[in-house]
């Protein structure tokens, strides 16, 4: 085998183009010692001038070599370059990149693996590139669970059984074993103001306050439904209390911080009609 037919061996088997000492390090194993860094690149140098490779030019670096055309070469390179983060990043960016001579097929390249399923350009005017198709609840910033989360409070209301969060974006990544169980919940058990009357006086006779937090009732209602072999739901505690305030049979502690309440802690406060929502209850009558 002679050092040109060990460089032609070495950069078919390579998707990207090598330098001419990564050529040399490849190729010293086939031929010896003739695989000299010198020799290596002036062949390099010659077999390009022949029009047998492609030589590309990136900056002040020495240059890279390859068999491939210049279009399955960028495909190669923006691949290696899209996998090489585990951000999204600017196509722009992206394309800067690359030598200059393998960025007028950036856009055909990009298509190409958007097509084969190694890249994905997020939706929007920015055209970020990342290496795989997101969740879709991944696409949502923070400000925008937050926005949904006040509105599932406000669904919430009315509802038998309170969505939360988390089955929303169990909906939107389509997991299925989530929604299944969600049709198969054991049925809620609906608790009446006597049942209330009797969590009250067993969590009074223990404190030494008169307010008892709404969550510490829930857990007395989630009991109750489990020896009924049922459930409990948050919003039908919260209905029911919001029901008696408005009646004037119970009163209200508000809490001053509800942002800094666990999601499910939340979900239980009160409306009140003035001021921030109830936490804390007792009996007016």
């Amino acid at each position: 085998m002679t050092l040109e037919d060990a460089i032609q061996d070495v950069l078919n088997r390579s998707e990207l183009p090598l330098k001419a000492a990564a050529v040399a390090k490849l190729a010293k194993p086939m031929i010896g010692r003739t695989a000299t860094p010198k020799a290596v690149a002036a062949a390099l140098e010659l077999m390009s001038a022949a029009g047998r490779l492609n030589r590309i030019v990136a900056g002040a670096v020495p240059p890279f070599f390859t068999t491939h055309g210049l279009e399955a070469v960028t495909v190669a390179w923006l691949k290696q370059c899209i996998q090489a983060s585990k951000k999204e990043q600017p196509a722009a960016k992206l394309k800067s990149k690359l030598p200059a001579a393998l960025q007028t097929h950036f856009e055909t390249a990009l298509g190409q693996l958007v097509g084969e399923g190694d890249a994905f350009v997020l939706p929007g005017a920015h055209q970020l590139v990342c290496a795989r198709r997101p969740k879709p609840s991944e696409l949502l910033s923070a400000v925008q669970r937050r926005a949904l989360q006040k509105i599932l409070d406000v669904a919430n209301a009315a509802r038998a059984r309170a969505v939360t969060l988390a089955d929303v974006i169990a909906w939107l990544d389509e997991e299925p074993v989530v929604a299944l169980d969600i049709l198969q919940a054991p049925s809620v058990i609906i608790p009446e103001e006597a049942d209330l009357r009797g969590w009250y006086d067993l969590d009074r006779a223990r404190s030494s306050t008169m307010m008892i937090p709404i969550p510490r009732t829930f857990e007395r209602y989630q009991s109750w439904a489990a020896e009924l072999g049922g459930t409990a739901d948050s919003q039908v505690l919260r209905n029911l209390i919001e029901t008696l305030y408005n009646a004037g049979s119970i009163l209200l502690e508000p809490c001053e911080r509800p942002q800094d309440l666990p999601e499910q802690e939340r979900a239980l406060l009160v409306p009140m009609s003035l001021g921030p929502p109830g936490y804390s209850w007792c009996w007016l009558s």
